[in-house]
């Protein structure tokens, strides 16, 4: 008995050193999903996404076919998660843009179309690739929509806080958040659809007439 009980000691996993390393294999696994969706979201917002498939996906990524379906069940799921993840992207560039770059003089409500002005005129700039996505795919992929309004609501809570920090009264902010978030969504569709790089700053002046007649 002594005997066999050692031999199954040495035997053991613990003890023979081929316990999986799970850290290792976990952050791996974290980071093939990041490069997923950190590269499926270009391609996406390049290319479209009806007109890209899963296998197109995978070599762009470059992943298998197999890995990304193990990432990612269905198309429809990645698109989802891609938009969440473009989410956190764009509206942390904005925010940043806006705190390093505004001008100082300006009222941060109006300022934001600065920035907004900076993204149309980049030559990565494909329209807004939450409205794109709405279009392509709508009601068919309620994931995405989901993510798609989610987005939405973030940014028009954020330009909510944007116009009292500029002097609008707290029972005036939603209005103005709305009417700012048509502002930058119309000059957005407009810098796409017509080339038009000055929408950004027709729109900020717009912004500034907006302001000036809620401010007090």
């Amino acid at each position: 008995m002594p005997s066999n009980w050692r031999r199954r000691l040495r035997m053991s996993p613990a003890n023979s050193g081929t316990t999986p390393n799970y850290v290792a294999r976990t952050e791996r696994r974290e980071q093939t999903r990041a490069q997923i969706l950190d590269r499926a979201a270009k391609l996406f917002y390049r290319r479209g996404i009806t007109g890209v498939g899963m296998q197109e996906v995978a070599e762009y990524i470059p992943v298998s076919k197999p890995t990304l379906y193990k990432h990612f069940a269905t198309k429809e799921a990645l698109i989802a998660e891609c938009l969440s993840s473009v989410d956190e992207q764009h509206f942390q560039w904005f925010v940043d843009q806006l705190a390093r770059q505004y001008p100082q003089e300006d009222l941060p409500a109006v300022a934001v179309f600065d920035v907004l002005d900076k993204w149309v005129k980049s030559s990565a700039f494909r329209g807004c690739a939450f409205i794109n996505a709405s279009v392509e795919v709508g009601s068919s992929n309620p994931p995405a929509q989901v993510a798609v309004f989610r987005h939405k609501d973030r940014t028009r809570k954020w330009l909510r806080e944007l116009s009292e920090a500029s002097g609008v009264s707290a029972g005036s902010s939603e209005p103005i958040a709305a009417y700012l978030m048509l502002l930058m969504e119309g000059a957005i569709i407009t810098a796409l659809v017509e080339s038009d790089e000055t929408a950004a700053l027709s729109a900020k002046e717009a912004a500034r007439i907006l302001l000036g007649a809620a401010l007090p």
